[in-house]
C-alpha cells in the first residue's frame, strides 16, 4: 500500500475553527491535517503515529464536523475512561461500554447515542460477542468506526486480541460503514495483516509523527548489572520526572528496592497499582521504576527521562514506551541500557511467550478432560499445572499455550454484554456441610455463604459461574456488598476468579471432539517473528547514524536525509566527525553512481561485492560500469563508506523480507551537485586507519556509549 508522510492542502478556516473550538489548539501537529481532512472525504485509513503524537484528534475532530456517533474500539477499560473523561471536560458527550459501567448506564449510553445526544462511544472488542448490542448497531449506525490499538487485529502484531479479529467474523453491519485504524506501533508487515483482517485491502496507510527532535535518544552499553546500577543513579541525580523500565516484575522489584522508588507492575495489588498510578500523576518529581504494563492511558506530558534498565524485546515496544517521554515538546532523555544478560533474559522470555507445541497440545488435552457437556470448562491453573508435569518449561508456559489455543479458535473466554465479564466460584467446602454450617444465619457472610450453597444445590451444581450481576440474582446482595464479602471470604471459605486470563473458557466444537490440533507451523513462523522483532532491537543498539532516522525506517516513514541531531549518534558525528578527503569523495561518488543503476535490487553484501569487484556469473555484476570501483580500497574501507552515506541520508535500506540498498532523493541530489557530500562524515583517519578509543575514566570504564568508539 502506498505509504503518505504528511502534507496536503492547506488547513482550511473550517477546520482550524473546528479544531479551536472543539478542543481549544490554533494549529495542527505533523501529519494530524492530513489524517482529518482524509477521513472527512470519507477515506479509510490506517494510521501509525507514535506515543505523544495526537492519534486521537485525527478522529475526535472529524467526529464532531459531522452528524452522528463515532464508535471507537479500545481494549482497556483505563484508556476508555481516560479519553471518555478528556471528551467530556471539553464538552464533548462521550461515553463507553464496559464492565466497570452498570448495566442501567450502558443502556443510558446506547439510547444517547441513538438519539443523537452522544458523539463517541468507547467499549472493548469482546462487546460484539453480545447479541443485544449487535441488534443495537443494526439499528443506530455510526458515522465512523475507529479501531484503537489496531495492532492487536493482527495476529503478528505485539498484543493481539482474539476478539478484535470475531468482531468481523460475527458483525455484517460494519461491512457497510467507514472504518478506519490507529496504533503508534505497526510495522509494514502488520499493517497488512491488519488490513487482510479488516477485510480492507484498499485501507491506505499514512505513518508519520515519528520525527521527534525534542528527544535525545541513547544507547549505553555495560558489562554487568552493577555497572547498569551506577548508570541509573547517575542519571538519577538530575531530579525531573523518570520512568525506568524492566523486563519482568522480579527485576522491578529488585531495582526498586535497590535504589528506594516506588514502582509498579501487573502482579500488585489493585490499591497498589492505583497509588503509584496517582503518585506519578500528582508528584512534581516522582520517579517509578515498572514493567510495561504501566504508561496506557497516563496522560503526564513533562517526562523528562524515560530509562529502559533491560533490552526490550522489540522496537515496536521500545518506541511506544520511550515515547511517553518530552510529550510536552520539551527536550527529554530517552536512554537504553544494553548488556549482554538482558539479551538472555528476553531469549528466556521468548521461550515463555513460545511454547513448543508439545506443551500447547498438552494443554489442549487437558482441557478436554475438564470441559463440561456444553463445551465451557472451570480452569483452576494450580491444578493444571500439575497435571501437566513436566512438560512445560515454567508455569507462564500454560498460560501463553492458552493465548494461543485462543488465536487460533480452538478456545474463547467467555463473556456477556448486560452482566459484564463472566466469573467462577467455587466453595472450599462440600455444599450440604457448608449449608449446615451457617444455617443460623447470624452474620451477613453467613448468610450470603448459605444462600449460595442452598442454590447450587437446588439447581444440581458444584460451583457457580456467570457475573457478578448474576451472582446478585441469586444471592439478593448488592454488587457492593458481594465484592466485600468475596474479598473477605477469599481463600477462607471460596475461591473466585472474575475477569482474568484464567477463568470460564469454551472449545470449539472442533477442539472438543479431537478433530482439530494446534497449528505447528503457525507456532514455528511466530516463534521466527518474535526472534526477528528481538535483532531488530540489537540492531538498533548497533546502529551507525541517527537512533530516531532508523526507527522511522523501521517503522516504514519516509524522511528524506532528515536526522535528529540531537542523538548520541548524530552527536558523536557533529561533535568528532571529519570531512572527506579527496580521494573519499572520490569513491563516494562512485559508490553512488553505481547504486543508480541498480537502484533498490541489490543487498548490502551483494553490493559491497559489486564495488570490491567480485567474480559472479551474473551480468548485472561484472557487465556493471563501475565493477571493482573500490577494489584497491578494501572491504572495511568500503563498508565504511557505505555507512557514512547511510548516517548521512544518501542511501537508504528498503522494507521487506529482502532489505536493499537505494538512492534516497538527497542521494540523486548528490549526483548532480557534488556539495552534499560536505555532510558526510568519516571516523577514522585520513591514511584509513581507525581513530583510537578514549576510554572512559570510572570504577571499571564499563559502560560507554554504544556506536563507533
Amino acid at each position: 500500500m502506498a505509504v503518505t508522510t504528511g502534507g496536503g492542502a492547506g488547513e482550511t478556516p473550517a477546520i482550524l475553527e473546528a479544531l479551536r473550538r472543539h478542543f481549544g489548539h490554533t494549529a495542527f501537529r505533523e501529519g494530524q491535517e492530513e489524517v482529518v481532512r482524509r477521513i472527512l472525504a470519507g477515506e479509510e485509513l490506517c494510521v501509525v503515529m507514535p506515543t505523544g503524537a495526537g492519534k486521537s484528534l485525527c478522529y475526535q475532530l472529524p467526529a464532531m464536523m459531522r452528524p452522528g456517533y463515532t464508535l471507537v474500539i479500545s481494549p482497556l477499560i483505563a484508556l476508555m475512561k481516560d479519553q471518555v473523561d478528556a471528551l467530556n471536560a471539553h464538552g464533548l458527550p462521550a461515553a463507553c461500554l464496559n464492565s466497570a459501567v452498570t448495566p442501567p448506564q450502558q443502556t443510558a449510553a446506547m439510547r444517547a447515542a441513538a438519539d443523537g445526544q452522544l458523539k463517541f462511544l468507547y467499549l472493548a472488542p469482546e462487546r460484539f460477542r453480545s447479541a443485544q448490542f449487535n441488534d443495537f448497531l443494526e439499528q443506530h449506525h455510526p458515522a465512523l468506526v475507529v479501531v484503537d490499538e489496531a495492532h492487536c487485529i493482527s495476529q503478528w502484531g505485539h498484543d493481539f486480541r482474539p476478539d478484535y479479529q470475531r468482531i468481523w467474523q460475527g458483525t455484517p453491519v460494519l461491512r457497510q460503514l467507514q472504518v478506519c485504524a490507529f496504533t503508534a506501533t505497526a510495522t509494514p508487515h502488520v499493517r497488512d495483516d491488519i488490513r487482510e483482517q479488516l477485510g480492507r485491502p484498499g485501507m491506505e496507510d499514512i505513518v508519520t509523527g515519528f520525527r521527534r527532535p525534542n528527544l535525545r535518544f541513547s544507547v549505553l552499553s555495560c558489562r554487568g548489572r552493577q555497572d547498569k546500577l551506577d548508570v541509573v543513579e547517575t542519571l538519577l541525580a538530575k531530579r525531573v520526572p523518570t520512568l525506568i523500565y524492566c523486563s519482568t516484575r522480579k527485576e522491578t522489584e529488585q531495582l526498586a528496592g535497590q535504589l528506594g522508588l516506588r514502582m509498579y507492575h501487573a502482579g500488585m495489588a489493585e490499591a497498589a497499582r492505583r497509588q503509584a498510578q496517582d503518585y506519578f500523576v500528582s508528584d512534581t518529581c516522582p520517579t517509578l521504576v515498572a514493567t510495561n504494563a504501566f504508561g496506557m492511558g497516563i496522560d503526564r506530558a513533562d517526562v523528562r527521562q524515560v530509562i529502559h534498565f533491560n533490552v526490550p524485546g522489540s522496537l515496536e515496544a521500545y518506541y511506544q514506551e520511550a515515547g511517553r517521554a518530552g510529550r510536552d515538546g520539551l527536550p527529554a532523555d530517552c536512554v537504553l541500557i544494553d548488556s549482554y544478560t538482558d539479551v538472555r533474559i528476553q531469549e528466556y522470555l521468548m521461550d515463555v511467550n513460545n511454547p513448543p507445541f508439545e506443551v500447547v497440545a498438552a494443554v489442549l488435552d487437558q482441557l478436554r478432560r475438564d470441559c463440561r457437556a456444553d463445551g465451557s470448562c472451570l480452569w483452576w491453573p494450580e491444578a493444571a499445572y500439575e497435571e501437566l508435569g513436566e512438560r512445560a518449561k515454567c508455569a507462564a508456559q500454560v498460560g501463553t499455550a492458552m493465548r494461543i489455543l485462543e488465536r487460533q479458535g480452538l478456545l474463547q473466554r467467555a463473556f456477556t454484554h448486560v452482566a459484564g465479564p463472566l466469573g467462577s466460584l467455587r466453595l472450599l467446602a462440600p455444599l450440604a456441610q457448608v449449608e449446615a454450617d451457617h444455617a443460623a444465619q447470624r452474620t451477613q457472610r453467613d448468610i450470603f455463604l448459605y444462600r449460595l450453597a442452598r442454590w447450587l444445590q437446588t439447581c444440581g451444581e458444584h460451583s457457580f459461574q456467570g457475573s457478578i450481576f448474576d451472582l446478585s440474582r441469586c444471592t439478593g446482595f448488592s454488587v457492593e456488598q458481594l465484592n466485600r464479602l468475596l474479598d473477605a471470604l477469599q481463600d477462607k471459605a471460596l475461591r473466585w476468579h472474575c475477569d482474568v486470563p484464567d477463568g470460564v473458557l469454551l472449545l470449539s466444537p472442533q477442539a472438543r471432539d479431537g478433530s482439530a490440533a494446534p497449528d505447528r507451523d503457525w507456532l514455528e513462523k511466530k516463534r521466527q517473528l518474535d526472534r526477528r522483532r528481538l535483532d531488530s532491537v540489537r540492531g538498533y543498539c548497533r546502529a551507525e547514524g541517527c537512533r530516531q532516522l532508523h526507527i522511522m525506517r523501521y517503522f516504514g516513514e519516509r524522511v528524506g536525509s532528515w536526522r535528529c541531531g540531537v542523538c548520541d549518534q548524530c552527536g558523536q558525528r557533529t561533535a568528532g566527525g571529519r570531512e572527506l578527503t579527496p580521494d573519499e569523495r572520490r569513491w563516494c561518488r562512485s559508490i553512488l553512481l553505481a547504486l543508480q543503476v541498480v537502484d533498490g535490487r541489490f543487498g548490502r553484501r551483494r553490493f559491497a561485492g559489486l564495488l570490491l569487484g567480485a567474480e559472479d556469473n551474473s551480468p548485472d555484476i561484472t557487465g556493471h560500469p563501475q565493477h571493482g570501483c573500490l577494489a584497491t580500497v578494501g572491504k572495511d574501507k568500503a563498508d565504511e563508506l557505505l555507512q557514512a552515506l547511510e548516517a548521512a541520508g544518501l542511501i537508504a535500506v528498503t522494507d521487506g523480507d529482502y532489505p536493499c540498498l537505494e538512492l534516497t532523493g538527497a542521494g540523486h541530489a548528490a549526483l548532480r551537485d557534488e556539495a552534499a557530500l560536505a555532510e558526510v562524515r568519516l571516523f577514522s583517519r585520513p591514511d584509513g586507519h581507525a581513530k583510537a578509543a578514549t576510554p572512559r575514566r570510572g570504577r571499571a570504564g564499563a559502560c560507554h556509549p554504544r556506536g563507533r568508539r
